[in-house]
């Protein structure tokens, strides 16, 4: 809850008080009301969760100036109903908050700048080309923490969740990329099935602190799949393939136009401040298929990440050779009474998590490798979801600390490719537990050259 609301609250409770003992405020305590709210709005900006103690207030405010304070007292009923409605803005503001996401752990200040492009593709079934909106938002070294904040979402059009576009985060919109240092290494990222390209906000700033620029993208929808993602059914999980694909060629798009900007920039912004040699990627949830599909299909991604998300595509049997952390949330493997479950849509899901067990442990052995579970996880733990609520019930996060869980997924995103990309090699995959003891990291070290493998 901000300053602002709670003033608001506890002013507007206090006037209940003195209405309800005879001590009714001066005119003045309705302008201290009224000034508070004013200042909160401009300062703050409103919020829908406190509509219940904006109307309060106007109340209060309205009792105050017109010197109606003693038919006020008489109305018990009209006075708790108040208090109630305060309470229950409180109460909002409290489980729906307008979050601080953890400071970064980098020395360099954070620019943002957002871009929107077009791919255009030939579709088998129309002869008609198809156009793909990509929105491209860029996390960057900056010269200096100058300028407006960035928002963590735009508040237009989010309905409930419209308080994100209130969030601070600790990125400035267009300030300019440092100078006078070597290029920075680019990492990519793919948000999940219906994902927000802010919603792993939490690694983007954190890499960019330490010199990385990192590149959002948000893919369009799926026009054949529901807007759910659903591995239950079979006819999604015939689909899950060719998305997987269509969301890596996005990437390998974006990386074209990398390429075209740090050679030329039209706005002069990212000319010659991209080390194209260092490319690495990583993306949440349905992002991490897009990622090991990526890996897989561009050989200018020379590492890769995937947060908990199940493996589709090519890459899903073929298996990863380049560098590559598979990270997991902490849940029981499917019984053998799953697999054989009455309930054909739960069978056919457990079936599939079962696959895709299978097909990361071959990779990892034929390949090598990373696997890391946060224990106490669960796959909302992997994004910034957890801050979005006090209430897991409301996230879905695992019982873990959130707190805790950003730092263990932080700490080893930023080695992994710290060493992978820029060579810098870490002893934090030979340390033992004191540090992280709620993490179980695995290293798979795979034979050099093998075959392709085939899962049965």
């Amino acid at each position: 809850m901000r300053t602002g609301e709670a003033l608001i609250i506890i002013l507007n409770l206090l006037a209940l008080i003195s209405f309800d003992y005879g001590h009714p405020w001066p005119d003045s305590a309705a302008a201290i009301v009224s000034l508070v709210v004013c200042i909160h709005l401009v300062v703050e900006k409103s919020r829908w969760q406190m509509i219940p103690a904006y109307a309060v207030s106007g109340g209060v405010v309205a009792l105050g100036l017109a010197g109606a304070v003693s038919s006020f007292r008489s109305n018990h009923a009209v006075e708790l109903m108040a208090a109630v409605t305060l309470l229950t803005s409180a109460l909002l503001s409290i489980v729906l908050p307008v979050f601080s996401l953890p400071r970064p752990s980098g020395r360099h200040p954070i620019g943002t700048v957002t871009r929107v492009w077009t791919r255009t593709i030939s579709p088998q079934d129309s002869s008609e080309p198809a156009r793909r909106k990509l929105t491209v938002q860029f996390w960057y070294p900056a010269q200096a923490a100058s300028g407006r904040r960035s928002p963590y979402r735009a508040k237009r059009g989010q309905g409930l969740k419209s308080h994100l576009g209130l969030v601070r985060t600790h990125s400035f919109v267009n300030a300019p990329m440092i100078s006078g240092v070597e290029k920075c290494a680019v990492v990519l990222f793919s948000p999940g099935w219906k994902g927000h390209l802010t919603q792993n906000s939490i690694q983007f700033e954190m890499l960019a602190s330490h010199g990385f620029t990192v590149v959002s993208v948000e893919h369009p929808p799926a026009e054949r799949l529901p807007a759910d993602f659903d591995p239950s059914l079979q006819e999604n999980l015939d689909e899950y393939p060719r998305e997987a694909r269509l969301r890596a060629e996005d990437m390998s798009y974006v990386l074209d136009r990398l390429e075209e900007i740090n050679a030329a920039d039209p706005e002069d912004r990212f000319t010659d401040r991209f080390d194209m040699s260092q490319v690495g990627m990583f993306g949440y949830s349905f992002g991490g298929a897009v990622a090991v599909e990526t890996c897989w299909l561009d050989e200018r991604v020379k590492a890769g990440i995937n947060m908990d998300g199940m493996l589709f595509g090519e890459a899903a049997d073929a298996g990863i050779s380049k560098p590559f952390f598979f990270m997991s949330c902490d849940g029981p493997l499917p019984s053998e009474e799953d697999l054989q479950c009455g309930d054909a849509r739960k069978r056919l899901h457990m079936q599939m998590l079962d696959l895709d067990i299978r097909r990361i442990r071959r990779s990892l052995v034929r390949y090598g490798g990373y696997y890391l579970t946060v224990r106490g996880s669960a796959h909302s733990n992997y994004s910034d979801r957890p801050l979005y609520s006090p209430l897991k019930r409301l996230t879905d996060a695992g019982p873990v600390n959130p707190t805790t869980a950003f730092e263990i997924i932080n700490h080893y995103v930023l080695a992994f490719f710290d060493q992978y990309l820029r060579g810098n090699r870490q002893d934090c995959w030979q340390e033992d537990c004191t540090r992280h003891p709620a993490a179980d990291l695995l290293f798979h070290t795979g034979p050099p050259a093998v075959s392709t493998p085939q899962v049965a």
